[in-house]
């Protein structure tokens, strides 16, 4: 099984406003500069605030503009794994504002039967519309939609995901479904459980940044990454190599020397560390080896580049400091470092020289043992994989 090298996109001046200003000239450029860097895929976002303006109605301009998107991608030579139903989008919620109530509290994304309907329909009307075309490498049914609302119970996440799945596969079936989980499913009873989403789901994956992880030992630990592919894979229990779609770290600026800074995460104050490009070029070296080692199925950095600082006075970036340069490219489109770390990764690969390992047994009690501690578990395990790395 070849190793996969995805890359999370939003264009470098439009960031989040990518669908409203679309520019699609300057997403062919992207998506050709994409695929010079090495990657196989990319993944793209189709925000609700966008796509679901007003309830049951899903934008056809916006679905169009998809099409278009997933074109531009497939000409330069990529797969394409939209991801649907995205409300949670680095530091900001975009709810629609049909979902809000008066006092601006939205209603229940997994049980309001209206609202059921209504993602029910934009999967299925995006799917539809990309149905057939053999550059989807999947579709991917939400963003950590946990943080945007967490499920009231176990049952509602399932059916949640079981809809939006079956939803999917009626208009586009033998498209593999994903959905994009992260370290709260890991580290909290946030009632999307693994194990829930992999049996939904036809891949297992994971989202994990030590920037947001109190287990990590340093903002660069190189090893929490991979040791949250091969949990993940332990709690689904399916068998199947996880796949590490997001992961990554933000930088300062060229030539600067790493800094922490106090940033705002989701309206409270968070310590983040902006790695010099350097540094960040070690860690995504550091973490692609261990996902090797780990046999892990893929790994998808987050993300192509860094933003316009145009968009400097625009939400999210206007307040989330550190979402303003997670990028492989900087703003102007030149490469950092860390961008010949996947280009030299991919002819690694291409050339035969990566051997990957089994997936390593982590977990030691059943699922429902761990969901009943999952921070617990998880910092008890995580200690365990430490203590085993090669010094």
């Amino acid at each position: 099984m070849t190793f996969e090298l995805g890359v999370n996109y939003w264009p470098r001046r439009s960031a989040m406003y990518m669908w409203r200003e679309l520019d699609i000239g300057e997403v062919r450029d992207e998506m050709a500069q994409i695929a010079g860097l090495g990657f196989d895929v990319v993944r793209v976002f189709t925000l609700a605030q966008d796509f679901l303006p007003q309830p049951l109605t899903v934008a056809a301009d916006m679905v169009a503009s998809l099409v278009e998107v997933a074109r531009a991608a497939k000409d330069a030579g990529l797969k394409v794994v939209p991801t649907l139903v995205v409300i949670n989008m680095s530091g900001k919620f975009w709810w629609p504002a049909w979902m809000l109530d008066a006092q601006g509290l939205p209603a229940d994304l997994f049980s309001d039967p209206t609202i059921l309907r209504s993602q029910s329909l934009l999967v299925e009307t995006c799917a539809r519309a990309l149905s057939g075309d053999h550059a989807i490498r999947a579709f991917d049914l939400a963003n950590e939609i946990d943080d945007a609302q967490r499920p009231r119970t176990r049952d509602a996440g399932w059916l949640w995901a079981s809809l939006l799945a079956n939803t999917v596969r009626r208009v586009a079936p033998g498209t593999p479904i994903q959905i994009g989980a992260h370290l709260p499913s890991l580290t909290t009873e946030n009632y999307m459980r693994v194990d829930d989403i992999g049996e939904v789901a036809d891949e297992d994956l994971m989202h994990a940044y030590p920037l947001y992880c109190d287990v990590a030992r340093s903002f660069l630990d190189p090893d929490l990454v991979p040791f949250s592919c091969a949990l993940t894979a332990g709690l689904a229990g399916r068998g199947r190599r996880p796949l590490m779609q997001e992961f990554g770290l933000c930088t300062a600026p060229p030539g600067a020397p790493g800094q922490t800074i106090t940033d705002d995460f989701l309206g409270r104050p968070l310590r983040q560390y902006l790695a010099s490009e350097e540094e960040a070029a070690a860690y995504y070296d550091a973490v692609l080896q261990g996902l090797v080692s780990t046999g892990a199925a893929g790994a998808y950095a987050w993300c192509y580049g860094d933003y316009d600082s145009r968009l400097f006075d625009r939400a999210p970036l206007a307040t989330a400091v550190r979402e303003r340069t997670f990028g492989l490219v900087r703003s102007d489109g030149s490469e950092k470092p860390a961008a010949m770390v996947f280009r030299n990764f991919r002819k690694r690969r291409d050339d035969g020289m990566l051997v990957q390992s089994a997936v390593p047994r982590v977990l030691d009690v059943s699922a429902d043992e761990y969901y009943r501690a999952p921070a617990k578990h998880f910092e008890r395990l995580y200690s365990n994989w430490v203590a085993q790395r090669p010094s």
